[in-house]
């Protein structure tokens, strides 16, 4: 059962995803970020088994269709875990070796990520359940012990055209 200040917090993001470039706040970070409201709806949040905080995403600016002609919703995941230990590097290869991926391309600060601190992945796998191939940007940053993941994603036939909508949003990372 979800807490009044839960609610409110859901609420509020509601609220917020609805506007047009709407700066949001990672709750309990400094971190801001900016998404067009237009073109993506906050759907929920949840605790993943690991315990991080998922606030989950997904994109509505205009119908996307794979080859097979099946509509494809891109995604934004935002991982926050409190009071983690490890570093970036550390988390990166835990996700690598819970879910395989083959890495395209890794950047750092100066080469696409905006802040100092972070490490970023661009990569793709494919999803044993529908044979589909996914190609992913996932990014990490740690203040003190908070560790922050943003996961965006879709299929490999679509992202071309939400590769720049994808880095649009981790440049407006702050």
């Amino acid at each position: 059962m979800k807490t009044l200040k839960q609610w409110l917090l859901l609420a509020a993001l509601f609220v917020i995803s609805g506007t047009a470039m709407a700066q949001l706040n990672i709750p309990g970070t400094a971190f801001v970020f900016e998404l067009n409201g237009d073109e993506w709806r906050y759907l929920r949040n949840f605790k993943d088994g690991d315990g991080a905080n998922v606030y989950y995403y997904c994109y509505v600016g205009e119908v996307l269709l794979d080859d097979q002609g099946d509509t494809v919703l891109p995604t934004l995941r935002i991982y926050v875990r409190d009071n983690y230990a490890s570093d970036v590097y550390e988390l990166a290869y835990d996700r690598y070796l819970n879910q395989p991926f083959q890495s395209l391309n890794e950047y750092t600060k100066g080469d696409g990520l905006p802040r100092q601190g972070g490490l970023g992945y661009e990569g793709i796998y494919t999803k044993p359940s529908d044979q589909h191939d996914y190609r992913f940007m996932m990014t990490y940053f740690k203040e003190r012990r908070t560790i922050v993941e943003f996961r965006l994603e879709t299929t490999s036939e679509t992202y071309d055209e939400m590769e720049v909508k994808f880095r649009n949003i981790l440049k407006s990372i702050r």
